[in-house]
C-alpha cells in the first residue's frame, strides 16, 4: 500500500518526534505487516528509510524498533505462527543493537522475497 504524500509527511514527522529516524532520515518505501515476539503476533507499519529498518506496531506505537541498515548482520527467509511456525511470510532480521547485544526480530509481510532483496541491497548482505 503506497503512502500518500500527506501521510508519508505525518510518519516522517511521528518517526522523527520518537527519534526512530533521524533529523533529515526520509521514507523510501512502507509496507504493513507483523511482528512476531515470543509467539505473539503485533499487526503495525514497517518503514524503509534512507538509513534505517523501522518497526511501528501496537496500540499506540507500543511495539516498535528502529535499526541501521548497517547494523544488520543476517537475514534469512522463515515460517511465522503460533506453536507450530507453518505461515511462509517470515523474514528473519538479526541485527546489533546500541548496546552490542545481537537481536532478532521475525517480521512477516506480504511479498517477502521483494522485501527480503530490498533490505539485503541496503544492508549489503546476501
Amino acid at each position: 500500500m503506497k503512502l500518500t504524500e500527506k501521510k508519508k509527511e505525518e510518519w516522517e514527522k511521528l518517526l522523527r518526534d520518537t527519534a526512530l529516524i533521524g533529523p533529515i532520515d526520509t521514507i523510501q518505501e512502507h509496507t504493513q505487516g507483523d511482528l512476531w515476539e515470543f509467539g505473539s503476533q503485533t499487526r503495525g507499519n514497517y518503514f524503509f528509510s534512507t538509513e534505517k529498518f523501522v518497526f511501528v506496531g501496537g496500540l499506540g506505537g507500543l511495539t516498535n524498533f528502529s535499526v541501521p541498515y548497517k547494523n544488520i548482520k543476517e537475514l534469512k527467509l522463515c515460517n511465522i505462527g503460533g506453536l507450530i511456525p507453518i505461515i511462509p511470510t517470515g523474514i528473519k532480521v538479526t541485527y546489533t543493537d546500541e548496546n552490542g547485544k545481537s537481536v532478532k526480530k521475525k517480521c512477516s509481510v506480504m511479498k517477502r522475497k521483494d522485501w527480503l532483496a530490498y533490505l539485503q541491497e541496503k544492508s549489503g548482505i546476501s
